[in-house]
């Protein structure tokens, strides 16, 4: 009986120390390259108390996604985010992450905090209807993952957004509502190998949500006609690990729990919070340019790879691109006329900068 006890003793003591806090989500300044395995033969095991091993190493590379968390104050809009401390931009197939775009045509910014709390979706702005860029405010906020977070959590949220559609001010309003209900249950624990290494300590959140979409039209105050637009189930499993601030992989399934593919993350470049990093400025040329533009980095640096990101002159991310130190070359020919900031990271964590002249 005392071994049975000490055992199970050991058992809870290794649970309980896999905990989710704060420093371990997203920051301000992270960028992730995930790959995508669109036919994965995996086993995501089972809910339990007992240590699991989730062996992912035979995942295939489909396509991929990325995120990059970028400094909320930076925009020209952050006033009408005051919650917010980080955001994402771009379309939605080239979105990955432990939350979702911006609705309706998926271009656009998912605002995000990340606090003592968790990681919460506060809002999106978005051309939604096509008519100009359109503040959309998630209240009550959506919950992504709550904080610290440990096995044996289990809790339900409820979140909403809406948007106006007033294309003519004398005439009917269409009233777009989406209300998602979550329940986020923290239900394995364990280790976990991937293509991209391994981690000892893993604990898997199973999140199913259920959104109900619908569409409202409005004279003023009175509602003239209302009907279901659609009903969508999520159904995942987000595997997350201390000090990784991403999920290490992320399972969707269908409704009834068959599994259709899993992102996990290939490259990762963290941001230091709350210290200065120096950035060394590096020459692009030719410069201005109208088609292709050319980085050279010191020699040392030509056996590492890095990840460049440009940015326009309010801070919204016009390009990114990865690749080796010793042949950086930019095609700009696609970009508006106008100026811009080049930030490049290296491997080792060397930071550089730039201005580029597209004409």
């Amino acid at each position: 009986m005392r071994i049975f006890i000490l055992l199970n003793l050991i058992s809870f003591m290794s649970f309980g120390q896999i905990t989710i806090n704060q420093q371990d989500l997203p920051q301000p300044g992270d960028t992730f390259l995930l790959n995508v395995d669109k036919t994965p033969s995996v086993s995501l095991g089972n809910p339990s108390s007992v240590s699991q091993i989730w062996n992912f190493l035979a995942l295939n590379n489909d396509s991929n996604k990325y995120a990059t968390y970028g400094i909320t104050a930076n925009l020209p809009f952050a006033s009408s985010f005051p919650q917010s401390n980080s955001y994402t931009y771009g379309p939605a197939v080239l979105y990955g992450g432990p939350g979702s775009p911006s609705p309706g045509a998926g271009i656009g910014y998912t605002m995000w905090a990340v606090n003592n709390t968790g990681m919460w979706v506060i809002g999106h702005r978005t051309d939604y209807d096509g008519h100009g860029e359109k503040n959309i405010f998630v209240t009550p906020n959506e919950m992504l993952m709550p904080v610290p977070s440990t096995y044996g959590l289990n809790q339900d949220y409820d979140s909403q957004w809406e948007v106006l559609i007033n294309y003519v001010a004398t005439d009917y309003d269409t009233l777009y509502r989406s209300r998602t209900h979550k329940n986020i249950n923290i239900d394995a624990w364990g280790s976990m190998s991937t293509p991209y290494g391994s981690f000892a300590d893993v604990i898997r959140v199973h999140e199913f949500s259920v959104t109900t979409d619908s569409i409202f039209v409005k004279s003023g105050n009175i509602i003239l006609f209302s009907m279901l637009w659609q009903k969508d189930t999520i159904n995942k499993y987000l595997f997350w690990a201390p000090n990784e601030r991403h999920p290490v992989a992320i399972a969707y399934c269908n409704g009834i729990g068959t599994l259709q593919r899993i992102e996990y993350v290939s490259w990762a470049h963290l941001s230091v919070p709350e210290t200065k990093q120096t950035e060394t400025s590096v020459n692009v040329f030719p410069n201005p340019s109208s088609n292709f533009a050319e980085i050279k980095l010191p020699a040392n640096y030509s056996n590492e790879n890095y990840f460049l990101v440009i940015y326009d002159m309010v801070g919204k991310e016009i390009l990114h691109k990865i690749g080796k130190c010793d042949n950086i070359m930019l095609n700009v020919e696609n970009i508006n006329k106008g100026a811009y900031t080049i930030k490049l990271k290296t491997d080792s964590g060397k930071l550089f900068y730039s201005k580029l002249i597209v004409n």
